[in-house]
């Protein structure tokens, strides 16, 4: 991306009042979480492996970067990178990280990866360059939702949904993902994390229905998937979900921004205890990410989307001051976006990414959020630019230069599509 000077398109209207997020409430509620639910797991291998494989891994990703936003086809190899940097940041598998890395490299001499954003003939996955079942069913995921939007049905048996077939299984999935031993080295978070947002795309959005193996009972999966995430997962008092992880002082639960933001969104809201998710997350704003919404100084439109998505979702919940902090809150989010995410040629920042696809998918879908473009938001525009058609033809432009078969790029092109539209 082109580190030039700030947005020439920076102008900025605001529309908000400074006021204190419930600061009773909010008070108790760090007290609470203080003393219970504020554990953030510590794992010295993930320190270790990135000073070990943190420079290589880096130097790919540059290299990935640079060449798909030249319109390169290279999803194999974002693939492979997904998933070496999972290993290096979840696992203690020095020999399986150092193969998967040498394979990145060896992938990046491969030219034509095309065969990769396709199914798989094996599964019917779209992950043919993941060697983990959980990572080729969640990249089948985005694949599967635009061939149900175009109405078509997948032309490869999707067998990679044999080992959550059954609503035992996928009550046994999670189970099993929910809980990592500390000890063990082994941080099952992502895991879980990704195994809750596939199956909820699949199982809770309705029009997902139509690329769903006809021989599998949807309903009963589904309803699986709900009872555990309601009645055995969520924290009661908070109302948030995140991973548990069993420590020499007993199970130690978390409360995962990124966990709540997907079940809460592909059930539109429709979850119990909204209050509690509401009053939560406001209460974490300055704790470490995943658990809260403070990424180290760094931006992020994947994570600032996750908080503007949830407040959006609980803001019948807020009370009048609550909402003007909320407001608030956005708009510093929003700005600090504008001029930190994106650059005066309408590019954004794919260095927190796997693929710039993503980059620009979250871009898009967070500024949406906000009423950036001047999009209707459903309530007060929290902030927008004056010339926003300039910089959704900007966007549009480097969109259409970076890889059409990439399933990021077909979705965040469907969303400014869908931006321009609805004004």
């Amino acid at each position: 991306m082109s580190k030039k000077r700030p947005c020439a398109w920076l102008a900025v209207s605001l529309f908000v009042l400074v006021a204190a997020w419930a600061p009773v409430a909010e008070a108790q509620l760090e007290i609470r979480l203080n003393r219970v639910e504020s554990y953030i797991p510590k794992f010295p291998a993930k320190k270790r492996m990135n000073r070990t494989y943190r420079p290589a891994l880096n130097q790919l990703q540059h290299q990935l970067h640079e060449r798909m936003a030249g319109g390169e086809n290279l999803v194999c190899s974002a693939q492979i990178f997904k998933e070496a940097h999972w290993l290096v940041n979840y696992t203690s598998e020095p020999e399986r990280i150092e193969r998967r890395i040498e394979d990145l490299r060896e992938s990046l001499e491969v030219a034509d990866q095309s065969f990769a954003a396709r199914q798989d003939p094996k599964d019917g996955s779209f992950g043919p360059c993941y060697e983990t079942w959980i990572w080729r069913f969640f990249s089948s995921v985005d694949p599967l939702k635009e061939i149900a939007k175009r109405g078509e049905t997948p032309e490869v048996p999707l067998k990679i949904w044999e080992p959550v077939d059954s609503a035992e299984e996928i009550r046994g999935l999670m189970q099993d993902l929910l809980v990592s031993d500390v000890k063990s080295g082994l941080n099952r978070r992502k895991e879980l994390n990704l195994a809750v947002t596939a199956l909820g795309q699949l199982l809770w959005l309705d029009y997902t229905a139509s690329v769903f193996p006809a021989e599998l009972d949807r309903d009963a999966l589904a309803q699986a998937l709900s009872d555990f995430v309601d009645n055995e997962w969520q924290d009661p008092e908070t109302g948030y979900w995140g991973a548990w992880f069993k420590t020499s002082d007993g199970i130690k639960k978390t409360n995962d921004l990124s966990m709540t933001f997907h079940i809460l969104s592909y059930r539109g809201g429709d979850v119990p205890n909204l209050g509690g998710i509401a009053a939560t997350t406001g209460a974490i704003r300055r704790v470490k990410y995943p658990y809260g919404w403070n990424t180290g100084g760094t931006q992020n439109n994947h994570h600032a989307y996750d908080v503007a998505r949830i407040i959006n979702l609980t803001w019948d919940e807020l009370a009048p001051s609550s909402r003007s902090y909320a407001r608030a809150t956005l708009f510093l989010l929003g700005t600090r976006a504008l001029a930190l995410s994106i650059n005066d040629r309408g590019e954004f920042d794919p260095g927190p990414y796997g693929t710039v696809g993503e980059a620009y998918y979250f871009g898009i879908s967070f500024f949406a959020e906000l009423g950036v473009f001047g999009n209707k938001t459903g309530r007060d525009t929290v902030a927008r630019i004056d010339n926003a058609d300039e910089l959704l033809a900007q966007i549009e432009a480097n969109l259409s230069k970076l890889d059409s078969s990439d399933s990021w790029v077909v979705a965040a092109k469907r969303k400014l599509e869908t931006i321009k539209s609805k004004p």
